[in-house]
C-alpha cells in the first residue's frame, strides 16, 4: 500500500518524502475499534519509513497502544524492523474528518468504517483544498467515484483494482 501512495503520488509529479499522508482506519476491521493485528500498522511504519508525514482518522480508535507503547516493549513491537519511527509514538487520532483532510497529498481508505463508504469525492477534495492521491485498500470506491475523482484531478490507485486505468483512460480519450 506504501508503494501505491508513492506511485499515486509521483503520478502527480510529487514526492513520498516529506509528504502528508491520511490514513484513514487504524483499527483491524471495519466499525470496531480495535487496533491489534490491524494492517494499518504496518502502512503507517512504511510510510513513515518512506519519510511521509502521517495523520491517521478513526471514529473508532482513542488510542493506537502499539505505536504509543513501541518504545516501552521493543522486543515486541514491530518499531525494531523499520527505520524513522520514533515520531510514531505521539501519533494522534484525528476524529473529525475534514479537519483531518485538510491540506493532505494522499488519503489512505485503509478500513471500510461506514463514514468512509459514503464519502462524497467533491467534498474531500474540498476539504484538502487540492487535488489528492487516492488510495483504496477495501475496494470501497464505486466506479463512479473513481471517475469524479478523476475528474477532479487526483490520482486514484486501489489494491486489486486494476480497471481503475481503464477508467482514467477512457476519461482521458473523452476529453480528446
Amino acid at each position: 500500500m506504501a508503494e501505491l501512495v508513492r506511485d499515486a503520488l509521483r503520478n502527480m509529479s510529487r514526492y513520498i518524502a516529506g509528504a502528508d499522508v491520511l490514513i484513514c482506519g487504524a483499527s483491524y476491521r471495519q466499525d470496531v475499534g480495535d487496533t491489534r493485528y490491524s494492517g494499518s500498522e504496518m502502512v503507517v511504519r512504511k510510510l513513515s519509513q518512506m519519510g511521509a508525514e502521517v495523520r491517521v482518522h478513526d471514529p473508532y480508535v482513542d488510542h493506537w497502544y502499539e505505536f504509543e507503547d513501541q518504545d516501552e516493549d521493543l522486543a515486541h513491537s514491530w518499531k525494531r524492523f523499520f527505520r524513522n519511527q520514533d515520531n510514531l509514538s505521539s501519533i494522534e487520532m484525528l476524529k473529525d474528518l475534514p479537519k483531518a483532510v485538510s491540506g493532505v497529498e494522499a488519503l489512505v481508505l485503509a478500513v471500510p468504517h461506514s463514514s468512509y463508504l459514503n464519502l462524497n469525492p467533491d467534498d474531500v477534495v474540498k476539504w484538502a483544498g487540492n487535488p489528492i492521491a487516492i488510495i483504496d485498500c477495501f475496494g470501497i470506491l464505486s466506479d463512479d467515484k473513481i471517475r469524479r475523482y478523476f475528474e477532479l484531478g487526483c490520482e486514484v490507485k486501489g489494491l486489486g483494482r486494476g480497471h481503475i486505468m481503464r477508467i482514467k483512460k477512457e476519461l482521458l480519450n473523452e476529453k480528446k
